[in-house]
């Protein structure tokens, strides 16, 4: 690799003819879209057309080299069913504006800067007050760049009305119930138990771990004058919503509070279809507890939430009790209830987060189950399967010397063999990936994978999980095989009719900044086949119904590729959070 002196950039008449950085054939170059921070791992993903064995970094002013490099061996990936070729500049990090060139074909341009994520991560985080529910979203709090994304409130839920698979001691079916604020889930206006606290337990974690950055990280959010690190004030919106959903007379957890069907792609406030307070599951109720005993040890003393602490660890006792006395429960949607199920079949893996948050908060040994840890299989934790959250809870607890003795030892050699798994597979894939496929939610689940990969790095200081987590990240920014950078309002190119129902109804071309579509999975491939689509722009087709890789629809219909979820959004910022602390530490 030929690296030219201490990096100045030099006119092509010294070495090449300027048409070696024009775009004139058939190549393509996924580049990280926002670029790329000075002491990362630099790639881009290259799909040759005919024999290429070079590149170039050039200025994007000046279109001088400032790098070359020769290109990896040609490999084919199953998964995008292409060659690729891998450009490596991680040695160069001069900051500027670049652009790579491989056989006359050239990148988007892209930067070298230590601020090269400074403004997506502030996006990524604010989107979720754009989430919020039962509140005005200010022009003060909503404005990007110029354009204003603020909407009125929509869905006060001060009238729901329990449905009969929801009643439970204190609530009886049809009886009407508040249950305010919180976020919506996704690309609809459901409220739901379990993916909130799954949500919740990425963006919380993210806060204790990483909280050198957010200790002076503004998200610009009306809480932001009170003396709590705004991503707590966020959490907190989503938290109070969530103690409504305990029955405080028996301790069970309703699942959801939806409309009986997903209603049209409206804003909030133009939609007043009447709501309900839906389901009961064990899972439910185990995954409540956890993330109130979380949030009960993180905001215990806070002054700006004096009784919450106590509250929050009151409930998540006696939601714990329900889930015990009431095994095996799990929840299906009833007839006449079409809005998302999440139904949640292996309740074991909720229990052993819940005793794991539990164990964390009270040091209580009863809720150390030794056995339970070894009886699962880690991978990237979904919503579905939490037990590897509950391990990166875990190794958490490791670090900062709560979790000692047998316990210790166990999670530390589960946690070394899930960080591992996820290494081997990056070095072994053609495609530099993590995942055992792309399932539905395939970005969330690359943040997970980031985000565990960063706490193997702060756990034992090796530098290659750091540069595996950079490396999901530049992923989810453009360097994939889709090239599309996959947050809205990001990169060159970038989600345009993602499926949210608030980005649709505000008329606004740019969809609402900061949320990240769900990414590249067959799993539902023939979702736009059978959506009533009635929009007005031209229906796009997959590129691809055999390669998953490449299987992403930039389209309103394609809810399986093109949806947003807050348990995707949320490992995302802690992947952020992550990667910013770790700028700040090698400063």
């Amino acid at each position: 690799m030929k690296k030219y002196k201490d990096f100045v950039c030099v006119g092509f008449a010294l070495m090449l003819s300027t048409t070696d950085c024009m775009a004139n054939g058939n190549v393509k170059i996924h580049v990280s879209q926002l670029g790329y921070t000075p002491n990362s791992d630099k790639k881009a993903m290259v799909v040759p057309e005919g024999r290429v064995d070079s590149f170039y970094l050039c200025d994007a002013a000046s279109g001088k080299v400032c790098y070359s490099g020769k290109l990896s061996p040609r490999k084919y990936w199953d998964l995008s069913g292409e060659d690729l070729q891998w450009a490596d500049f991680s040695s160069f990090d001069k900051a500027g504006e670049y652009y790579i060139s491989v056989g006359g074909n050239k990148s988007y341009n892209f930067s070298i800067s230590s601020k090269a994520y400074d403004d997506l991560t502030l996006w990524a985080h604010k989107t979720f007050y754009l989430w919020r529910c039962g509140v005005d979203c200010t022009e003060e709090f909503s404005n990007f760049h110029g354009q204003s994304y603020a909407h009125k409130a929509g869905h006060p839920d001060v009238n729901v009305i329990v449905h009969p698979s929801a009643e439970s001691a204190g609530r009886k079916a049809g009886m009407s119930v508040q249950s305010p604020g919180g976020w919506y889930d996704a690309g609809d206006y459901g409220k739901y138990t379990i993916n909130s606290a799954i949500a919740l337990e990425s963006m919380l974690m993210g806060a204790e771990v990483y909280s050198k950055f957010y200790k002076n990280f503004d998200m610009e959010i009306p809480e932001s004058t009170n003396n709590t690190p705004d991503v707590l004030d966020e959490a907190m919106y989503n938290l109070k919503w969530m103690l409504t959903m305990i029955d405080t007379v028996d301790g069970c957890v309703a699942h959801k509070v939806t409309t009986k069907g997903f209603v049209s792609m409206v804003l909030p406030a133009k939609t007043n279809a009447q709501r309900y307070m839906i389901g009961k599951s064990t899972a439910t109720n185990y995954g409540f507890a956890a993330i109130m005993a979380k949030a009960s040890r993180l905001y215990k003393n806070n002054p700006d939430y004096p009784d919450f602490s106590e509250k929050a660890m009151r409930y998540a006792k006696q939601a714990y009790e329900w889930a015990e006395k009431n095994p095996g429960i799990i929840f299906h949607n009833p007839d006449s209830i079409w809005t998302g199920s999440y139904t949640a079949r292996f309740p074991e893996q909720f229990r052993f987060w819940a005793n794991v948050e539990l164990y964390l908060a009270t040091k209580e040994d009863k809720y150390v189950d030794l056995t339970a840890i070894d009886t699962f299989d880690y991978d990237v934790p979904t919503w579905q399967l939490p037990a590897s959250l509950a391990l990166m809870s875990l190794i958490t607890g490791v670090d900062n010397g709560t979790v000692k003795g047998a316990l210790k030892k166990k999670t530390e050699s589960h946690f070394s063999k899930l960080a591992t798994l996820l290494y081997d597979r990056m070095e072994k894939s053609v495609g530099c990936f993590p995942l055992h496929k792309f399932e539905w939610g395939s970005n969330g689940s690359m943040s997970n994978a980031g985000s565990i990969l960063l706490l193997q790095y702060r756990h034992t200081g090796d530098k290659k999980y750091l540069k595996a987590a950079q490396d999901i990240t530049t992923y989810l920014i453009g360097r994939n095989a889709t090239g599309y950078c996959f947050v809205t309002g990001y990169g060159k190119k970038s989600p345009m009719f993602i499926h949210d129902r608030r980005s649709t109804g505000d008329g606004i071309a740019v969809p609402v900044p900061g949320l990240l579509a769900g990414g590249p999975t067959l799993d539902a491939i023939r979702d736009c086949d059978t959506y009533v689509y009635n929009y007005d722009h031209p229906k796009s087709e997959y590129p691809t119904r055999e390669y998953s890789a490449r299987a992403y629809n930039d389209e309103i219909c394609s809810y399986s590729t093109n949806e947003v979820a807050i348990n995707w959004s949320a490992p995302f910022v802690m992947l952020l959070a992550g990667i910013n602390e770790a700028m700040m530490n090698a400063k």
